[in-house]
């Protein structure tokens, strides 16, 4: 966990006072806090850097580097900040897409489950990028957080199933309620990191829920699922490198300097003008 001077900052990083007492009234307003805060990120995925799961370098990344994460680094983070506020903390098992693509897909994310003193356990989890601002307790139901639904449904044993509202992805992920240890996903998360078939490797991405509606940024391409909007959502392409800079800067808040973005530029273009080629290529398939 983090010591005194480690818990201030991430208190100041998140813009809230410290919490006098591990209740659910706190673990809402952290949770809430570091979600709009830092945002769901690969972006050093994306520069070919390591990634490092060990208290200092997630401390120096997360909350001084002014940066956020994928979901072990930003589950890391909230673990060892809500452990020094004194709450009963379990990181566990996750697969994301488990249901869709089988158990190889276990240990591809690291939920959190946060026990209080009434005994009562939530799910809280800062490391999807589409998910919850919301804790949400662990027990069978759908529940409301700001203008999305979400489902939560027991597998069996101590298997549960967690839904993403339809109208922001066709998602669902699985989770244990086993305490694991954060070098248990060490390999998986270096494979993710690094392995040229890896989503994260693949794509560009920075997402950040909100109450009212869900921003994601893939390669060039920058998305707005809010039930306000018409078809629940806006899509639009990034236009250039002034535009890029300023919604990694501005709308995700993110610290970077002037040759970081111009690399991360140069990836997303990249990404962009392949994937446009293979949808050209498929279309052309289709009509022959």
């Amino acid at each position: 966990m983090f010591d005194s001077a480690r818990l201030a900052a991430y208190l100041k990083r998140i813009g809230i006072s410290a919490p006098r007492r591990p209740t659910l009234h706190a673990l809402r307003r952290v949770h809430r806090a570091h979600i709009d805060t830092m945002p769901y990120e690969n972006l050093d995925i994306q520069l070919g850097r390591p990634i490092r799961l060990d208290a200092d370098a997630l401390y120096a990344k997360l909350v001084e580097g002014g940066r956020g994460g994928y979901c072990y680094e930003q589950n890391g983070v909230l673990a060892h900040a809500l452990e020094a506020m004194g709450f009963d903390v379990r990181r566990v098992l996750g697969g994301v897409a488990r249901e869709t693509e089988g158990d190889g897909n276990w240990w591809n994310h690291m939920p959190l489950v946060v026990r209080l003193a009434d005994g009562s356990e939530y799910l809280a989890d800062a490391g999807l990028g589409t998910g919850f601002r919301d804790p949400l307790p662990v027990r069978s139901g759908n529940f409301r957080v700001g203008a999305f639904n979400y489902g939560l449904w027991p597998l069996g044993g101590e298997l549960w199933r967690c839904s993403i509202d339809a109208r922001i992805a066709d998602l669902t992920f699985d989770f244990g309620l086993q305490e694991r240890a954060p070098e248990d996903f060490a390999e998986k998360c270096r494979d993710l990191s690094t392995s040229p078939e890896s989503p994260f490797v693949k794509t560009l991405t920075v997402q950040r829920p909100g109450e009212a509606a869900v921003a994601i940024l893939r390669a060039r391409t920058f998305t707005v699922y809010a039930p306000s909007l018409p078809d629940d959502k806006s899509v639009r392409t990034v236009a250039d490198p002034a535009d890029f800079a300023r919604l990694l800067r501005g709308h995700f808040r993110l610290t970077l300097s002037d040759d970081e973005v111009d690399a991360l530029w140069a990836k997303a273009d990249e990404q962009h003008e392949r994937r446009l080629a293979e949808e050209a290529e498929q279309s052309s398939k289709a009509s022959a």
